[in-house]
């Protein structure tokens, strides 16, 4: 690969701070470097770089700033990610090390591989893009509670407590969904997932049979859930009387409003519209 083509992107504001104390390993293979001064300037960095390569050094958060950065950008890149965060569910389901020098050998002789992104559009015209999931009710809170907690209590454990906190304090809602032009009302709904891979929050996944290059969403409503179909899901299993639809296009809106989270972090309130660009951006790993 072209080194000098390639350049390093860090978050020094990352929850985690595991790519501050990787750095050191992965700029020894002699990449360039921008150390951004947060989430919007990473943006704008990646947008703006001349770089033929964007490397995510961070967890899900910071992949995704970078996407939205190569989306951004006027000039076409590649994403490759050096894993260093606190959820790996991007890395996961696109078979990408999470061990730092591991992770380095499968960039410096990885392939080109081009991947599905999701555009969601919010009700005030603001868009962004996505890799993984966007979840709507539940999803968000637990997000929001467990990017407080993972950084002392771990992924797995601090993900538990925000499950099991917000299964106790999110309300039921109505629910009114449109998939390729179909309309389906819900009136009474616990959470929404639309799904691009199989994972909705760390150790959280839902076994649809998702791909990264098949141009489709996988859109799963529940309209109740157990405690006991809460902790199923840490074993993929899709709770009774889940429904699950296939799509290319999806507009959500909630009654009342609910929060949206997608990779990982928490975003405004509102109806959103997400569309599956097929084979829009190249991955190299």
């Amino acid at each position: 690969m072209n080194k000098t083509s390639t350049m390093l992107f860090l978050n020094p504001s990352s929850k985690s701070k595991k790519g501050q104390r990787n750095w050191p390993c992965f700029r020894k293979a002699g990449f360039g470097e921008v150390i951004s001064q947060g989430a919007e300037d990473l943006v704008t960095q990646v947008a703006q770089s001349s770089c033929e390569t964007a490397v995510s050094v961070g967890g899900d958060g910071t992949i995704n700033l970078v996407i939205n950065g190569i989306m951004r950008s006027a000039t076409p890149k590649k994403l490759s990610v050096l894993y260093s965060g606190t959820s790996p569910d991007f890395c996961r389901f696109h078979h990408i090390s999470i061990k730092p020098q591991a992770a380095l050998e499968q960039l410096l002789n990885g392939t080109s591989h081009t991947i599905d992104i999701c555009q969601i559009t919010y009700a005030n015209g603001n868009t962004c893009y996505f890799a993984s999931s966007c979840n709507i009710g539940l999803g968000a809170e637990i997000a929001r509670t467990s990017n407080k907690v993972r950084k002392y209590m771990g992924d797995f454990c601090g993900t538990l407590l925000a499950a099991l906190k917000a299964f106790v304090s999110v309300k039921p809602f109505a629910a009114t969904v449109t998939l390729d032009g179909q309309t389906k009302a819900f009136p009474r709904v616990r959470h929404i997932a639309v799904l691009k891979n199989k994972f909705i929050a760390s150790g959280l996944y839902l076994d649809v049979p998702a791909k990264p290059d098949d141009g489709l969403l996988h859109v799963v409503v529940l309209p109740k859930l157990t405690l006991r179909g809460l902790l199923n899901i840490y074993k993929g299993k899709i709770p009774p009387g889940a429904q699950v639809f296939t799509c290319k296009e999806v507009y959500v809106h909630t009654e009342p409003t609910q929060y949206t989270e997608f990779d990982g972090d928490p975003q405004p309130a509102g109806d959103v519209y997400i569309v599956c660009l097929h084979k829009r951006l190249e991955l190299l790993k």
